[in-house]
């Protein structure tokens, strides 16, 4: 394991400005990502803390164009029933994402069903699997 950072104040600081300055993605390049980018990441993500060392997040690249249509359908089959009872200007917001332009997907689900880990806080808090997949999905 490498040596622990120093949590110094220039180090808060980069911290501070890198969590002030992420935001939700509205618009895609067209681009691939470099060669190995994605892999490196997933291994990132997959250091995010998990309820009893579960790991219970499950990452799915998804780079074929009739797989990337069905997503886009999917989105805007979920995307209409969600909005269907809120201000219409709220739901052109979602509308406009351009999921299509994407070159990959890449998806992240939660298995309820994992086997790894210890089984610490699974069984009295059954949420915390979903709550493991989030924080790799936010570390990502």
């Amino acid at each position: 394991m490498p040596p622990a950072p120093a949590f110094d104040d220039r180090f808060r600081a980069e911290l501070h400005a890198l969590l002030a300055w992420c935001r939700d993605i509205r618009r895609f390049r067209p681009d691939p990502l470099p060669a190995g980018t994605v892999e490196r990441l997933i291994g990132l993500a997959d250091l995010a803390p998990s309820v009893g060392l579960s790991q219970p997040r499950r990452f799915v690249l998804v780079n074929e164009v009739a797989r990337h249509t069905a997503i886009a359908h999917d989105f805007a089959a979920a995307n209409a029933a969600a909005f269907a009872a809120r201000a219409p200007e709220r739901a052109t917001l979602y509308a406009r994402l351009k999921l299509d332009e994407a070159p990959s997907h890449l998806a992240v689900f939660a298995d309820p069903a994992t086997r790894q880990g210890h089984g610490l806080g699974r069984h009295t808090i059954p949420q915390t699997i979903e709550y493991s997949a989030v924080a790799a999905v936010h570390t990502l």
